[in-house]
């Protein structure tokens, strides 16, 4: 199995420019409405496994996965 890296906070923020890196939200789509990292896509973990490889279609790509509340 890969190792999945983690991203800091900090290095999230110093990107959130990076054309180069895909920064996908979890949380259920109403979070994601209420409150979101800006250029974030919206993918549901209940949605994943259906949705992933039409929304995500580049295995290489540099992706930043958000799952936690701001509260």
């Amino acid at each position: 199995m890969p190792v999945v890296p983690n991203i800091s906070r900090e290095e999230l923020v110093a990107r959130l420019r990076d054309p180069s890196l895909t920064i996908v939200d979890v949380l259920p789509r109403e979070s994601w409405r209420a409150k979101r990292i800006p250029r974030s896509l919206s993918l549901p973990l209940a949605e994943i496994e259906a949705r992933a490889g039409s929304a995500l279609p580049d295995k290489r790509a540099d992706i930043a996965v958000y799952c936690a509340s701001a509260t």
